[in-house]
């Protein structure tokens, strides 16, 4: 069994994927781009409700769950997801909730979320593998396990294993919580795109501080996130491997993350929200 670090602590280092046999594999599906790349990773709890979204010009949006949001403002496409599978045979639920979307036409579907993450997806490799045709069946562009690292031991075993299996995936989705810096960002989805030799989209990243131990103790100053932000967005927009982006819905309470929050606890958009809409 793999004892995986916390993302505080990990090491960005890469297990060799030589023997990785993809030159065989079929040709990724394309997925959908007609919406834009731009969009928002978000609870849609609170004072952030369905209807602020439109404030943030983006166009899409997933929830970490399988059940579509009510109250979307028209424009702005919702990623279902697959969060996990374990013993409440949660995946097979899912799965079935999607199908039962389909005629909405969600333009995607994402695989489990942190699986590595015991407080988030808890799903081994080999469960993550046994039900992966499963979610080929939905016939939606489908995108990998989101590992708390993209090159984590976890998610290089089970892509090592499912193009085995010739199972399709279609993307890489990444999470990123660095500093606020476009070019570290932007080298690590490279990184990951030459790694599994698939598009990227980037369905959780905001500028984040771990070592920050409470709310207003954070490294990350506004005007450092803002410059991320206007710096970064023209870089993923022009990118060939990013297909999608989402920014982190954090709320202005977190330690680490606040920095990075789009609204406040009003609701009301914050200069980094204005600067998110207007990218």
């Amino acid at each position: 069994m793999i004892t995986l670090p916390t993302r505080r602590h990990f090491l960005h280092s890469s297990l060799s994927l030589s023997t990785l046999l993809i030159s065989g594999a079929a040709q990724a599906q394309s997925a959908s781009k007609k919406a834009g790349k731009k969009g928002y990773a978000t609870g849609l709890r609170g004072a952030v409700t369905p209807t602020k979204l439109s404030e943030l010009n983006v166009k899409w949006i997933y929830n970490w769950t399988s059940k579509r949001p009510a109250g979307l403002p028209e424009g702005i496409e919702w990623v279902p997801m697959v969060f996990k599978d374990n013993e409440n045979q949660f995946a097979a639920k899912a799965v079935e909730e999607i199908r039962g979307d389909l005629a909405n036409k969600p333009p995607a579907v994402l695989g489990f979320n942190e699986p590595e993450g015991k407080d988030q997806g808890n799903t081994t490799v080999e469960q993550a593998l046994a039900v992966w045709p499963k979610l080929e069946e939905l016939n939606l562009p489908l995108g990998s396990p989101a590992g708390v690292h993209a090159d984590s031991p976890w998610m290089q075993a089970f892509m090592k294993e499912a193009l085995k299996r010739k199972y399709r995936i279609d993307f890489i989705t990444i999470h990123w919580y660095g500093g606020p810096s476009a070019s570290q960002l932007t080298s690590h989805v490279d990184k990951i795109a030459r790694l599994y030799k698939r598009p990227v989209w980037i369905t959780e990243f905001c500028p984040a501080d771990w070592s920050a131990t409470k709310t207003g103790k954070n490294q990350h100053a506004e005007k450092d996130v803002l410059r991320f932000i206007k710096d970064a967005l023209p870089r993923l927009e022009r990118s060939n491997d990013v297909q999608r982006y989402a920014w982190f819905g954090t709320g202005p309470g977190n330690s680490a993350t606040g920095c990075s929050a789009l609204f406040d606890a009003s609701g009301s958009l914050t200069k980094l929200g204005e600067a998110y809409a207007e990218a």
